[in-house]
């Protein structure tokens, strides 16, 4: 009388059949698929339930090229003896002997070849679909910029130069191969400075020594615009997007950063303006030191810690006390920190670094953003993070689209 697992429902059957071609099949569910394989003497039932079950599957990915090299050498053994028992002590010896048994049953009523072309055929499908869905990922941006000289000429910067670049105005001008340029004053030259002009793209940013030592580190998209040595009773520069300047002093000759109608003048110290076009507010964050920033005929003096806020439509000049200055530094020290920050906000800085346009499908209004993201991690990464807040977000060349 026949074992009672080969009466086993072919429900049962077909589902432990489909988590095998699925590959989630349990140790213990193979020994049970492979011992009612053994003792089924009805191979078209077999075929009926392996076709069955490879119908209502969807791959969930491509399948990987050595898995259908084993699955061929299965179909064709090469030395393999097809009705070999199952060793229950060894689940790998197990598997080997039943897929044959499985592949036998169905080339018996003609399915082999109509199975393997429909795998194929389904495979294919999934592939255009992740490709549609999941395309290029985007890197994040690094060192680099273009250095306009006085003459008008164009050096492009990056990590990878090291050297002299250029003489002109009484100062030479070498680039580091750690991103930074830096300009030494000449003695003696009797050369008139120049005007040169360092100018970030999207998914850029640069560090320039400037001829007085002074440091000046420019994130995406931003540009300063300085002479090539320092006369007169000013050092005056001017700038566009974010910069994080650290000052030297120098009592004599005050250090003025102009953006517009906003001037913010320094003897020596730390601080960071941000004056992007796409902003409604332009900040100047003081980190040590004293600042004076004037816009107009509204003006105000920083203390460390304190902020200075103009807004696009008055053009006041606001101080606010307590900023985390951690935060505002976070794009210099190589992540972003969102406080509170809405949608449109935080994929202004992913426009600026990842360089990429961003679409807005649908109301996207929700929460706002808190949080600290590394910016050296690809921008699918940075999604997928921001996406736990139930915002959706896919990728079409260089652009990303937002849908709630």
């Amino acid at each position: 009388m026949p074992d009672w697992r080969y009466f086993m429902n072919d429900e049962r059957i077909g589902l432990l059949i489909g988590k095998w071609i699925d590959g989630t099949l349990a140790v213990s569910e193979k020994r049970e698929l492979a011992e009612w394989v053994r003792l089924n003497p009805d191979d078209e039932r077999t075929a009926r339930l392996l076709e069955r079950s490879w119908e209502t599957f969807e791959p969930r990915e491509p399948m990987p090229e050595a898995m259908s090299e084993r699955i061929l050498s299965h179909i064709f053994p090469a030395e393999e003896t097809i009705g070999d028992e199952p060793d229950e002590r060894e689940s790998t010896r197990g598997i080997a002997w039943l897929w044959p048994k499985l592949v036998a049953a169905a080339l018996l009523i003609g399915l082999g070849v109509y199975w393997w072309k429909g795998y194929q055929d389904k495979v294919q499908l999934a592939k255009q679909k992740v490709t549609a869905v999941q395309p290029a990922d985007l890197p994040p941006g690094g060192n680099k910029a273009i250095l306009t000289l006085g003459d008008g000429s164009s050096i492009t910067l990056d990590s990878a130069g090291n050297g002299l670049l250029a003489s002109e105005g009484g100062s030479s001008v070498t680039q580091s191969g750690k991103g930074q340029l830096v300009y030494k004053a000449g003695q003696g030259t009797g050369s008139a400075p120049v005007i040169n002009t360092v100018t970030t793209p999207k998914g850029g940013q640069f560090h320039i020594v400037l001829p007085d030592g002074t440091g000046a580190w420019l994130n995406a998209a931003s540009s300063l615009r300085f002479p090539t040595a320092f006369t007169g009773k000013q050092r005056n520069v001017e700038i566009t997007g974010e910069v994080y300047f650290e000052v030297a002093h120098n009592k004599q000759m005050p250090f003025v950063v102009k953006n517009g109608e906003t001037r913010i003048t320094v003897l020596g110290t730390h601080f960071n303006v941000m004056a992007y076009d796409d902003e409604k507010v332009m900040r100047t964050t003081l980190l040590e030191g004293a600042v004076k920033v004037t816009r107009g005929a509204s003006e105000a003096l920083l203390a460390p810690g304190q902020q200075a806020r103009i807004h696009a439509g008055t053009g006041n000049v606001r101080v606010v006390d307590g900023v985390d200055t951690d935060k505002e530094l976070s794009w210099k020290n190589g992540y972003f920190q969102f406080e509170n920050e809405s949608l449109e906000s935080v994929m202004r800085q992913v426009s600026r670094w990842y360089d990429v346009e961003v679409q807005y499908e649908g109301n996207t209004r929700g929460e706002n953003f808190t949080g600290r993201l590394p910016r050296n991690s690809n921008v699918s990464k940075l999604l997928k993070i921001l996406a736990l807040s139930g915002v959706k977000f896919r990728i079409e060349e260089k652009t990303i689209i937002v849908t709630p």
